[in-house]
């Protein structure tokens, strides 16, 4: 019997120092825990926190206006640029046609002193041809009627 009473006593021994341990923790948690409410209750920080949180509101905000403001941005960004290359291609074809209307107006006058040249030609080369083809006695003729008249004052 000696040794199951030595066992309990071993065991009652374990569980004070399990039992002291547990009271110290207990102690520890409590001490913790007034710590804890000492700084819950500290109005400087309740005060930050506060701040914090109307600093966070207002990010909050300014991040869904910002949001906002650029899908606005978006839907506005395209029709703007296609308005925009509207404009310079019209700008671009009214410069070309009133190039080209330029162009025709002023070469006009040079096709139709290029078409009396072409007639003038024409008839030269009818003549040139008409003369090649004459014999003497028609050429000297040709020939007299060609001469300049000469001046009585000379």
């Amino acid at each position: 019997m000696s040794s199951a009473l030595e066992e309990f006593r071993a065991q009652k021994k374990v569980v004070d120092q399990i039992h002291a341990q547990v009271k110290e923790t207990a102690e520890r948690l409590s001490a913790i825990q007034a710590q804890i409410d000492a700084v819950a209750n500290n109005p400087f920080l309740r005060e930050l926190l506060r701040d914090e949180l109307a600093w966070l509101d207002g990010t909050r905000r300014a991040l869904a206006e910002a949001r906002t403001f650029r899908e606005y941005e978006m839907s506005r960004f395209w029709p703007g640029v296609w308005r925009r290359w509207a404009v310079a291609a019209a700008f671009a074809l009214a410069a070309v046609a009133v190039g080209g209307w330029g162009y025709a107006w002023f070469s006009r006058p040079h096709e139709a002193e290029l078409a009396s040249l072409r007639l003038r030609v024409e008839m030269l080369d009818s003549v040139a041809q008409r003369v090649l083809k004459m014999t003497p006695a028609e050429r000297r003729q040709f020939d007299r009627l060609m001469k300049p008249p000469t001046s009585a004052i000379q």
